[in-house]
């Protein structure tokens, strides 16, 4: 088998946020989280507790990006957070070439039952100069580093690092790198954060250029979470026009574009 198609989301077990450095203090991981006023946690429950379900980005008061096999898992009225606040679900729209297990067109709109009035709304990516650039990836729950993989929960909000290393017609890339290869606050996703943003920040701008879809772990021996996991998000330059056309044809609403980068 070459290649390993792991979904980041995880409704069998307590669900997991950014896997990060191993020599990195997770408390500057934490920190680094503190800045985030685009990114929203989809919970649920299993077996009687709270799990999160998976994670989005704003892009609207009302509306959300994510994953399509997140989108799987959420019905009108579950639970999304932003920050402290809790907000419900009225309508879950999935990308129509998006068939179940098959990870093409990973791409969904969830719009909220009510708008949350004091978020930064994350702006789409139309531009294909994605390579090189650096992203700041965002997810709450368990923690782990690349030594380890996954460890455990806390469910705490952390943001990390990384940068793009492959873009194809759907799909950005990340390698979750190491020691002298890696960026001060390096990381990768995992389970939990299927979903989540890679943005683009700058002081007065979230531009969002992808939406955290699968992992292949070949090169860990299918072992999740660990360095030199290659990290595949649903590349938004290229999803931009069915978004655009969703939400004026549901809401008559047309999301903000990032300016050239």
């Amino acid at each position: 088998m070459k290649w390993m198609f792991v979904p980041l989301l995880a409704i069998t077990s307590t669900a997991n946020a950014m896997i990060i450095r191993h020599d990195v203090e997770d408390a500057k991981y934490q920190a680094a989280a503190q800045s985030d006023n685009s990114t929203v946690t989809f919970l649920g429950l299993y077996k009687g507790d709270e799990i999160v379900l998976g994670t989005g980005s704003l892009i609207d008061k009302q509306w959300i990006v994510t994953a399509a096999h997140v989108a799987n898992e959420l019905t009108v009225g579950n639970k999304v957070q932003f920050k402290t606040d809790f907000y419900s679900i009225k309508e879950v729209i999935k990308h129509p070439l998006w068939k179940e297990r098959h990870f093409p067109n990973d791409i969904a709109l969830v719009q909220l039952a009510s708008p949350i009035e004091d978020a930064t709304i994350a702006k789409l990516n139309h531009a294909s100069t994605e390579k090189g650039k650096i992203a700041t990836f965002v997810g709450r729950g368990d923690y782990g580093n690349g030594l380890v993989g996954v460890a455990g929960a806390d469910k705490q909000l952390r943001a990390a690092h990384n940068a793009v290393v492959g873009v194809q017609e759907q799909w950005l890339q990340f390698i979750f790198d190491r020691d002298a290869n890696a960026l001060p606050l390096e990381g990768i996703s995992g389970p939990g954060d299927s979903g989540g943003p890679a943005y683009l920040v700058s002081t007065n701008l979230v531009c969002l250029i992808g939406v955290s879809s699968w992992q292949n772990a070949e090169s860990t021996n299918w072992e999740e979470g660990k360095y030199g996991v290659i990290e595949h998000y649903s590349r938004i330059a290229y999803f931009r026009d069915w978004i655009e056309k969703t939400l004026l044809q549901t809401s008559g609403i047309s999301p903000e574009i990032c300016p050239d980068s």
